[in-house]
């Protein structure tokens, strides 16, 4: 009986020892097989292998490498960095490991904890030269993304020529009424009080400037200008200069902030006209939807050199939305809405102060590889606050603005723009209303 159950424990033993090896050899068999497959590009596979024995091998470093490579090939950067971790808690000076660790940092964004592995790895002296120079070329660019991106400077030059009917807004109305004087009959316009068409050319350029910060954060500097020149009607040639300049906070969640100064100067026939000063505060998000959302606040002081009684305060309000679609034609369509105050700063030019409102809508789709088509619609009101002197009423003005154009690509860098637009300004005091239609070509150069 007892040698019985001895040769039946011996048989256990024996049977016991015939599977673990024969487990070992599995196990063995499932990594060379991951290996095979990962060497394939089948990373999916490789994980698929893997995954189901996680629970039980976790902790052995030559699984957990193999299993961190199927995880980070196959977009699972979370789990790739638990895996490599595991690698090098049992060994510190597994370098493969670390470099992948780095690796599975940037699939999970978060570069400064990737450069830290591969600036690590790369400080050792036994690894080999190759190794080296593609690590140092992930380590450089790691440090420009977390320094936000270096340096970048963009300019666009536009030139423009074509034919506006009303090249100083003004009314086609040669004569009109002015109540204050409404004994005197009806008072007959200068030529320059009413509309004057013209053919024109324009130039106009921007330069802006970023510089990366930190890895969100960004200055910006933004330098514009242009100047229009009428063929005949020089004396409303018209020229701007204007300057913004400030910061942008990238967020991971929620969206862009950016909060600039602004400087702009305006003349009319080369001589100053309206100086600006002031900032504007901006949010901009963009879903993964390709959804743009906006809403900006604006502030500025301007001030007339040659008639300070003009001088105003001028808050905007507005949202903005957007929405790309796919398909062929691309479309993408927006709106938005603002409104504000307009505030003269002398007491006694409270007529010049006024509410407004508006709203715009617009839609670009492409209509060949290199050709695209766009149309704008917008409407202001503008209410203002107190009595116009001459006419004995506070001015009201609704002005309508409709636009449609292509774009055409040439090169890259290079556009040709046709565009057509029409304004329409309806108003109850007749000098300020009036209707305009202006026809453009123009050559946009971007470098």
């Amino acid at each position: 009986m007892n040698k019985s159950l001895s040769g039946f424990g011996a048989g256990l033993l024996a049977l016991g020892f015939v599977m673990s090896m024969s487990a070992i050899v599995a196990r063995a068999g499932t990594l060379e097989d991951a290996t095979q497959r990962l060497n394939a590009h089948d990373a999916q596979g490789a994980y698929a292998l893997l995954k189901p024995e996680e629970r039980t091998r976790a902790g052995q470093p030559d699984f957990d490498y193999v299993l961190g490579l199927a995880a980070v090939d196959s977009g699972r950067g979370g789990e790739a960095v638990t895996a490599f971790e595991r690698v090098l808690a049992v060994e510190p000076d597994h370098m493969q490991a670390r470099a992948e660790l780095g690796r599975a940092y940037l699939a999970i964004n978060e570069p400064e904890a990737a450069r830290r592995e591969m600036a690590t790895v790369e400080s050792q002296s036994d690894i080999p030269p190759e190794v080296r120079e593609t690590l140092n070329r992930y380590v450089r660019a790691l440090d420009t993304g977390l320094s936000g991106g270096g340096t970048n400077i963009q300019s666009n030059v536009t030139l423009k020529a074509g034919y506006d009917s009303n090249v100083n807004n003004s009314t086609s109305d040669s004569r009109i009424l002015i109540p204050a004087f409404a004994g005197l009959g009806f008072a007959t316009l200068g030529g320059g009080a009413t509309a004057q068409e013209d053919m024109f050319g324009e130039v106009s350029g921007v330069t802006t400037l970023t510089h990366g910060l930190s890895i969100d954060r960004k200055f910006i500097a933004e330098l514009s200008a242009s100047y229009r020149g009428n063929a005949n009607e020089e004396q409303f040639n018209q020229a701007n200069a204007g300057l913004n300049i400030g910061l942008s906070q990238n967020t991971p969640d929620w969206g862009t902030f950016t909060v600039l100064a602004q400087v702009q100067s305006f003349w009319v026939d080369d001589k100053p006209y309206r100086y600006t000063l002031g900032a504007l505060g901006q949010w901009t998000l963009t879903t993964k939807a390709k959804t743009d959302y906006g809403v900006y606040l604006q502030y500025a002081h301007q001030t007339f050199p040659s008639s300070s009684i003009q001088n105003t305060d001028r808050f905007t309000l507005g949202a903005t939305i957007g929405q790309y679609f796919g398909g062929a034609m691309q479309p993408y369509v927006f709106a938005g809405l603002y409104a504000g105050v307009e505030e003269a700063s002398h007491s006694t030019a409270k007529n010049l102060s006024y509410e407004f409102a508006g709203a715009r809508v617009g839609t670009e789709v492409k209509v060949l590889s290199d050709l695209s088509a766009y149309a704008t619609a917008a409407i202001e009101t503008d209410n203002y606050k107190a009595i116009e002197p001459l006419f004995l009423k506070s001015r009201s003005t609704v002005r309508t603005d409709l636009a449609a154009g292509l774009r055409y690509a040439l090169s890259q860098s290079v556009k040709i723009n046709p565009e057509i637009s029409y304004t329409h300004a309806d108003s109850n005091i007749p000098i300020n209303a009036y209707d305009r239609v202006v026809g453009s070509v123009a050559l946009s150069i971007d470098f």
